[in-house]
């Protein structure tokens, strides 16, 4: 588990709207917990979250607890991404909210990239991808399940393109961060997670 500590940011909110925020992302991979207050940035936790297991991911969740307790919202990253681990964030973003009597908010995982326009890819399986176009913190179109060529065929030249998993030679690969997803308060909405195709659930044998 890595701890990390920035330097101030500019939000999208006046300071004097500042909220203090805990924000959760375990969409891929890799995944991260952030504590912001506006324009203040406390620190940041970056874990290992293979396959949404969640050992690493209770640890950085109490060790950010126990580092700034006295958060009044809680934002979680809601996908598209790993099914277990948007169950397991999500289901601890909002136990861990009414226990401290905290707002709970959501917003896409997507829109956690420090850049201003970008595409984000991911690896939706059974052959397909997803895609994200994000404008000035904003989802440009509605996040679309496509086929690999007619994916990478919607991305523009001289736009970034990040991929949650190897996936494109010309993509960076790298997960959204926690730090960035508070930024923008004005993409905030329930803590529902974004599912693009109904979850693969194997029947054990009886």
């Amino acid at each position: 588990m890595e701890i990390c500590f920035f330097a101030g940011w500019r939000s999208q909110k006046n300071p004097e709207d500042a909220v203090k925020t805990l924000s959760i992302e375990c969409s891929s991979g890799r995944g991260s917990i952030a504590v912001t207050d506006g324009d203040r940035h406390f620190f940041s936790l970056e874990f290992e979250n293979p396959r949404g297991r969640g050992v690493e991911f209770f640890a950085a969740l109490e060790e950010a607890v126990c580092r700034c307790d006295d958060f009044e919202q809680v934002l979680v990253g809601t996908g598209p991404g790993s099914y277990n681990g948007l169950r397991a964030s999500i289901a601890a973003a909002w136990g861990l909210a009414k226990a401290r009597g905290a707002v709970l908010k959501g917003i896409p995982s997507v829109i956690g990239y420090d850049a201003p326009e970008y595409f984000v890819i991911g690896d939706a399986r059974a052959g397909q991808w997803f895609l994200a176009h994000i404008r000035g913190g904003a989802l440009v179109t509605p996040i679309d399940l496509l086929p690999p060529k007619e994916a990478t065929a919607h991305l523009a030249n001289g736009i970034p393109v990040f991929s949650t998993s190897p996936m494109l030679d010309s993509a960076c690969y790298e997960a959204p961060h926690a730090r960035f997803l508070a930024r923008h308060p004005n993409q905030f909405g329930p803590a529902d997670p974004i599912y693009l195709k109904p979850p693969h659930i194997t029947k054990s044998a009886a």
